[in-house]
Order: structure tokens, then sequence, then C-alpha cells
């Protein structure tokens, strides 16, 4: 049983160092475990590389390319998206992909536990290789950011928030590389979970050097680590900590992004407001296939499934530029629609480029302009309305005033939905703060006017009019028809029933 349970683990020695970038080796790596790869810096880097091109590459279906799949569930199953009828995480819209133990669950936990084991092999041996001290210390930084990233996954989403019950048990934390004689560890808790990504992160930003310069957006330098410090200290809870690390950050980079560059489509990882990102290339676009489901203008999308609210679209002011991105449209390979047709309302923030690849979104500066006002707001920092203002501002939306404590905090956790739509944040919110999804039907009595264009046979340009039914949310109920309640079962992800059952210390 001992072999069954760790068997996740083990497979990850198998990966490939394949993500594509003009500055990358692409030869492939396998069987990384006592082979000649550790012995270098350069060995140890490309296990790293490979490791993030498995973590953010791997199918499980379709539905499942890496770890960018978890964000869409994330999305799927809270307040805003409204999944269409047909294709790609439906079930979750509907609360019935996580509690099923299948599918996503087992392609989170196996990909999140490969990844701490190549990162627990970079940690340990990466001393030990060839190379100078500073690529060393970069690079075992690098590794135990990744490995505090993956525990920060397993504790927002295998458990309800740190304060329903901090002595929760969750699942089991390695620290060393595993083999066939592993055993199995119990389940650590949600607070100590937390604890280790963030000691993780903590340790990887005194390691990686301050004069480290990343070639390529992917790779975590001082500033993803200060993001992801950010991240995981406001999900646990502590203030002061959040503040602290979100100013840093801030004071390094506060960009926001131009109205010209929000609509540009959120595929280029070029884009300065982007902290973190990842790649995609002819060559290496499996992640693209995400945007499928979240491009819902674009005729060469193929699903269209991640479409808005209309009482989404009612959160935003009439100045607001992203109110303007939010119309009422058929599918967009639906060119000449009839009357009577379903009409979804279509958020124009996702597009695919050219070729059908689009980089994928990690972490941006709004969402760290987010974190510091809303740690500030617990600590009664008067700092944090400036921030929340300044994020407003930038988007063309009307500042307010004279808010705190609770009212703030609300003011601010809208703010997150509206600017960070699409992003992975839905669910992870809802369990972090105890709220319950809030979803309401939409009535179809008002149909949506649509006016298209279309050549005729003799050339001339025609222009049609026709009267749509608006779908709003369609799933108002858990599966077994309860109302949404906040600290649900359904909002969890859940181990694989291997590990649940043979794991002779999971507890």
């Amino acid at each position: 049983m001992k072999n069954r349970v760790i068997k996740y683990i083990l497979s990850a020695v198998l990966l490939s160092t394949s993500l594509v970038s003009c500055n990358l080796d692409t030869a492939p790596t396998d069987a990384i475990v006592d082979t000649e790869v550790f012995k270098t810096t350069a060995g140890n880097d490309k296990v790293l590389i490979g490791t993030w091109g498995y973590l953010m590459e791997t199918y499980y279906t379709y539905a499942n390319p890496g770890f960018g799949s978890f964000l869409r569930a994330s999305d799927a199953m809270a307040n805003d998206v409204v999944v269409n009828t047909r294709y790609g995480f439906r079930t979750h819209y509907e609360f019935n992909a996580l509690y099923s133990r299948g599918g996503t669950n087992t392609h989170s936990w196996n990909l999140t536990y490969r990844t701490i084991n190549n990162a627990n092999n970079v940690i340990a041996k990466v001393f030990d290789s060839e190379g100078t001290v500073v690529d060393k210390q970069r690079i075992k930084g690098q590794a135990l950011a990744l490995r505090g990233f993956m525990y920060l996954h397993l504790a927002s989403t295998y458990s309800f928030a740190v304060d329903v019950d901090p002595n929760a048990k969750v699942a089991p934390i390695y620290l060393e590389p595993s083999t066939a004689n592993t055993q199995g560890r119990p389940d650590a808790t949600v607070r100590e979970l937390f604890n280790q990504s963030i000691k993780d992160l903590e340790e990887a930003y005194s390691l990686i050097p301050q004069t480290y310069v990343r070639n390529a957006k992917y790779k975590i330098d001082r500033e993803v680590v200060l993001g992801l410090l950010s991240r995981a200290t406001l999900y646990a809870r502590d203030w002061e900590k959040a503040r602290k690390y979100s100013d840093e950050l801030l004071r390094m980079n506060g960009y926001l992004m131009s109205e010209a560059e929000y609509k540009s489509g959120f595929n280029d990882i070029n884009n300065k407001e982007w902290i973190w990102g990842h790649p995609q290339s002819p060559d290496q676009s499996n992640a693209s296939y995400q945007f499928n489901y979240l491009d819902v203008t674009s005729p060469e999308s193929s699903y269209y499934s991640f479409n808005a609210d209309p009482y989404f679209k009612e959160l935003f002011d009439d100045s607001d530029y992203r109110k303007g991105m939010i119309y009422w449209a058929p599918d967009p390979a639906n060119t000449t629609p009839k009357n009577d047709e379903i009409a979804y309302l279509r958020y124009a923030k996702f597009k695919f480029k050219t070729g059908q690849i689009a980089d994928i979104v990690l972490m941006r500066t709004s969402e760290i302009y987010l974190i510091n006002a809303e740690a500030k707001a617990h600590l009664g920092d008067g700092d944090a309305l400036n921030k929340l203002n300044a994020l407003k501002a930038a988007r063309g939306a009307k500042e307010v005033v004279g808010l705190s404590g609770q009212p703030l905090l609300d003011a601010i956790w809208i703010e997150r939905r509206k600017e960070l739509f699409g992003e992975g944040f839905g669910v992870v919110d809802i369990i972090r703060n105890q709220q319950k999804v809030v979803r309401k039907n939409y009535p179809q009595t008002q149909k949506v006017k649509f006016e298209y264009e279309e050549l005729t046979g003799t050339g001339e340009i025609k222009k049609t009019t026709v009267y749509l039914l608006p779908q709003g949310h369609r799933i108002l109920k858990f599966p077994d028809q309860s109302d949404f309640t906040p600290n649900s079962k359904y909002y969890l992800f859940r181990k694989p029933e291997v590990e649940e059952i043979e794991n002779p210390n999971k507890f």
C-alpha cells in the first residue's frame, strides 16, 4: 500500500525541460534522481525549468491543462462566471467536479506533489553541485519558492479558512526527496501548511540575490516571491506581514496598465503589470487551450465558456472602461443568429493571439494593490482607501470616500471580483473570507437586442436586428439542492481516494 500512496510523488522524476524560450535549453531530461543532472548548477536549473513546464503544461483531460485548470475551476464555482451549457468546466460550475474526487482533484494532487518532490531534490542537492555560490543560492531560493507556492495551493483550496479551524487536517508535508522507501506522511493542519508555505517563501527571499535579473517572466525573482508572500500572509490572516510584503513590492513596482493595455487581451507576458506569468509559443502551447474557455468573443475560440453574470456588470460604474467590455452577444461563431436564440453576457477581457496561443497570467500588480488595501483595512490603516482608489482611478471608476471597517473591506472584495475576473481567485476568496456563493436568477422576459451585418448576393451590406434570450446563472443550488452556504464541502478540492484510504499515517 505504501508504494501506491507515494506513486504520485515518485513519477515526478520523469520530466522534460521543453519550456520554449529564446534562451532555454530544450533538450530532454529524464529519470532525474541519482543521475548526472544534479552535479552542476546548470543541471539543477534545468530540473527547475522542466518542473515548471510540467506543472503548467501537463494535461489530465482537455479540460485540465496544467496548473491553470485549477484557476479556471475556482472561477467556474464562484459568483461571476456563467459557464455555458456545453463545454468546459460545466461540472465545476454545477459543483459536481471536485466533490466527486476524480478529474481535477487527481490532477491537482499529482501535479502538486510531483512538483514538490522535484523542488525537494533541488533543495537537497544544489549546494553539493559544481557552480558559483551565487547560482546555488538563487536556484535553491527558486526551488523553495516553488515548493511554497504548492503548499499555498494546498492550504487555500483543500481546506476552509484558517480561522475556521486552524487544526483541521488537510494534506501531508514533504521536505525531503521521496524514494521507494518513503513512508506516507501524516496530514498536516491548515495552519502548518500556511506556516510551511510562508517559511519557504521567506527563506527564498533571503537567498535570491538582489542583483538577479531573470531572462524570462516565468522564472521566480524577488518580486514574485514578495507577491507570493503578500498573497500567502493575507490568506493566513497575518495582516502585518501582508502589509509589510505588499508595501515592499509596491515600492519596487507599482505600475498599473493603461486602458489600451487592459483591452489588448490579457494574453501577453510582456505586459508591464504582469509580475509573473507562463509564456506560450507555437512549440509549447498546451496551456493556451484554456483560452478556449476564457475567450468568449473571438471566432477562433472553441467553447466561449466563461461568460459574465448580468448582475456582475451592475457592479461597475458607467465611467469604468471595464464595463464597456461586457456586452450581450450570441456565440461568436454564430454569424447569423435568429430571434429567441441564446445570448450570453460576453466579457472581452481574454483574447487569443494570432495562431491560437496566449500567455497565462499568474500575478499582477493590481492584485498587490488589493492585498495591500485589504491588509491595511484590517489594521485600521488609512492608506487602505488610497490603494483602493489608486486602482479604481486607473480603471476609470469613481473613487470612494469615507469608508472604513467592514464597508471598506466589502468594497475591496468587490473590486477584487471586478479586477481579477477569470484569473483564478473566485472560490479561493469565498473560502478564505467565509462567504457563500451568490447567484441569482436572471429573467428572460426582457429580450436583448442584437444587430449584425451580412453581405447579400448583390454585394450590398444588409443590417439585421434580432432579439435574443439573455442567459444568466442556471445553477442556483448545490447538487443536493441545498442553498449555497459559507464553508461548504462543495467548495473544496478533495485528496485522491488512494491517499485518503491507504496512507497508514494520514492522521
